[in-house]
């Protein structure tokens, strides 16, 4: 049996102060069984390859929230597979999303009349860095988007649900998440849809296997629903649960020590014959 293990990264793998995964290394290197880490992140291409290496693993990620899937340019060697894959450095890519960062940005710019709000991409590298602890070489990664430009809101709670809901009245085709700590808004991708279009692969060439997923914000949500278990990272996130998968593990501490945690419980207490 292999595991696929979709885990999204800032606050689940991650710590969220420090950015620091501690003793997570160590630990991937000592499953004695078949699996896939798979991120599944609002990070940019650039930022997961970069933590990829500092862990020494080579496998398929999400990025964006749901924007694109990227394998390894060697991950299909020998297989067949339906779908026509474009090449992206040393990778192949699934676009799922026709979202266009330049044209949203204009679409919704006016609303800066009403609501105070920055996008991401418009926020000085200093400002970046206060407010996510991220070191300068890092932010220069997070700024690489390809899919995606998140909203800093510096409105109130009520005037931000008026907000989220202009914007859908305005553009019926977008959705809006909310991440740890800026709104995400894309043309309906999410992180659920991505895993999803992931697993069609998978079950065309792949053994059984058992999914597993593990995240900290209400954006993880669609990912929880999808896998075999769903593993809730410790957190200031106030998360909606209904009909959300039944097999859920909510962890005692935060990341990264509780992504351990939660897949221990799993492994240990979970699956049967482990």
């Amino acid at each position: 049996m292999k595991f696929l293990i979709f885990s999204d990264l800032d606050g689940t793998f991650l710590n969220s102060e420090t950015y620091s995964f501690g003793a997570l290394k160590n630990y991937i290197k000592k499953f004695n069984f078949q699996y896939e880490l798979i991120f599944v992140s609002s990070k940019t291409y650039d930022e997961i390859i970069n933590i990829q290496k500092k862990l020494n693993i080579d496998f398929p990620f999400i990025v964006e929230n749901g924007a694109c899937i990227f394998f390894p340019v060697d991950y299909f060697k020998n297989k067949k597979i339906s779908t026509k894959l474009d090449n992206y450095k040393n990778h192949l890519e699934l676009r799922l999303t026709v979202f266009d960062a330049v044209k949203f940005y204009k679409q919704i710019s006016f609303l800066k009349e009403k609501y105070k709000f920055s996008f991401y991409m418009d926020l000085p590298n200093k400002k970046i860095t206060e407010l996510t602890n991220l070191k300068s070489d890092s932010v220069k990664l997070s700024k690489l988007r390809k899919f995606s430009n998140p909203i800093l809101w510096e409105d109130s709670y009520q005037k931000k649900s008026n907000f989220i809901e202009e914007v859908k009245s305005l553009y019926n085709y977008y959705s809006i998440s909310e991440g740890g700590r800026f709104l995400h808004i894309s043309d309906r991708f999410d992180k659920g849809l991505a895993i999803n279009k992931l697993l069609d692969f998978k079950k065309e060439y792949d053994l059984p296997f058992m999914t597993i997923s593990l995240g900290d914000s209400q954006n993880d949500l669609p990912m929880f629903k999808l896998t075999d278990f769903a593993c809730i990272i410790k957190s200031k996130s106030k998360l909606e649960l209904d009909n959300v998968n039944k097999n859920i593990y909510i962890s005692n501490m935060k990341a990264p020590d509780g992504w351990k945690e939660s897949l221990d419980f799993i492994f240990k207490k979970e699956i049967k014959n482990f």
